[in-house]
């Protein structure tokens, strides 16, 4: 099948964000610790915010308000890039006429914030965040919403993903999944993926004609 979409998680993909966020959420409990393994068990999915109120004897409105803070004190700070290849590949999908999409389990501010910090805002015409959907991943509740509004099979749209969560939910949709693990934080391969890339500038074009995973490829 032809593939006439290509869905973009947003942390670890299209921006290193994970060590932000990370650094957000031990600025948020200290001086109380946060073991990088505990952080890790929900990178991709849901439940993080239940845990920290639970943990550390947080209010969600504090956990809300506060790590918001933290989180857009260190873009406003620090900045962000893109990850390498991004803005190319953006590129190649905008001349092949495909539709384009970021389907991510941050908040929807979180995800704005980020696309605008890496100038990808005003490229990306559809975002869909766990907030849209009954079950964020690793449910496909969020890959399955993004192929209906864009109008496409799951089967005919690529997902690039990092996080064992965001792969098993792309897979579990029926797409096309494209494992990156270019983010300083990322899993061993996963067995939802199609294909492995180290960066998205080895995102191989052809991809689109011949899909990883299928009989020509």
């Amino acid at each position: 099948m032809t593939i006439e979409a290509l869905v973009f998680d947003l942390d670890g993909v299209l921006a290193d964000t994970e060590l932000v966020h990370l650094a957000a959420a031990r600025a948020l409990v200290a001086p109380a610790e946060l073991p990088m393994s505990e952080y890790e068990r929900f990178i991709g999915t849901s439940g993080f915010s239940e845990w920290i109120s639970a943990t550390y004897g947080l209010t969600r409105e504090q956990i809300h308000v506060e790590y918001d803070r933290l989180f857009h004190e260190h873009l406003e700070t620090h900045g962000l890039e893109p990850m390498p290849g991004a803005h190319k590949l953006f590129d190649a999908v905008e001349e092949r006429g495909l539709a384009l999409a970021v389907a991510s389990q941050s908040s929807r501010r979180w995800v704005e914030a980020t696309l605008d910090a890496i100038g990808l805002r005003e490229r990306v015409p559809l975002i869909v965040t766990s907030a849209d959907v009954a079950q964020g991943k690793p449910a496909p509740d969020i890959y399955l919403n993004v192929t209906e509004r864009l109008a496409v099979a799951p089967a005919s749209a690529i997902a690039i993903e990092d996080s064992v969560h965001g792969v098993a939910a792309a897979a579990a949709a029926g797409m096309v999944v494209v494992q990156s693990t270019q983010a300083s934080i990322t899993p061993p391969p996963q067995p939802g993926a199609h294909a492995l890339i180290d960066s998205l500038e080895a995102f191989d074009l052809r991809w689109f004609d011949e899909p990883p995973g299928s009989a020509e490829a």
